[in-house]
């Protein structure tokens, strides 16, 4: 009886049409994720057209990305999304042109709240917060990046670093949380 009360919950927060969409891209996207070579970018590629706001021609999502929430992300052009990332776009998500992003990254733009110390972490609220990524930017491998961070043209975030905060035009970030480590 409980499993149900929660998709109820989770119909209530998302609204039905998000639910479906995100029905949709859990079947087909566990269907293209692990198809290799060309066939299998394609296959990604033109079922990301069409679920999220924005996914221009040239984009490149290698195997085993998983994107959730598709419909609130929007992807400019020549932008690589390399294997074992997790992608979260509950909250907005806006990738500009030229971007690229290492693997096993995780991008979530959703958390928990947790400041009701009467209810359980789970049955509190999600919070969501849009996450912005200007153009020319390489996020590194196993990188975090949370909710409600805006990353300048340019930048660099080095490899195992969790962005918690705003990354400047054009400097190399790293660590955790991430800081400036110089300009380019």
């Amino acid at each position: 009886m409980s499993i149900i009360r929660e998709v109820k919950s989770f119909v209530k927060r998302n609204g039905v049409s998000t639910v479906m969409v995100y029905v949709l891209e859990i079947y087909l996207g566990s269907l293209v994720r692990g198809l290799p070579g060309i066939e299998g970018f394609w296959m990604r590629k033109l079922l990301y057209r069409h679920l999220m706001v924005q996914c221009e021609r040239d984009t490149f999502i290698y195997p085993g990305v998983r994107i959730s929430f598709s419909r609130k992300i929007s992807m400019g052009n020549w932008v690589a999304i390399n294997s074992g990332t997790y992608i979260d776009g509950g909250g907005g998500l806006t990738i500009g042109d030229n971007v690229m992003i290492g693997p096993n990254c995780v991008i979530t733009t959703r958390g928990h709240t947790y400041d009701d110390k009467s209810i359980p972490m789970r049955c509190q609220q999600v919070s969501s917060s849009p996450i912005i990524i200007g153009d020319d930017v390489w996020v590194g491998g196993n990188v975090t990046i949370l909710g409600g961070v805006k990353i300048g043209d340019g930048s660099v975030i080095a490899a195992g670093s969790v962005v918690t905060s705003d990354v400047p035009q054009y400097v190399i970030v790293g660590g955790i949380p991430a800081r400036l480590i110089r300009v380019r």
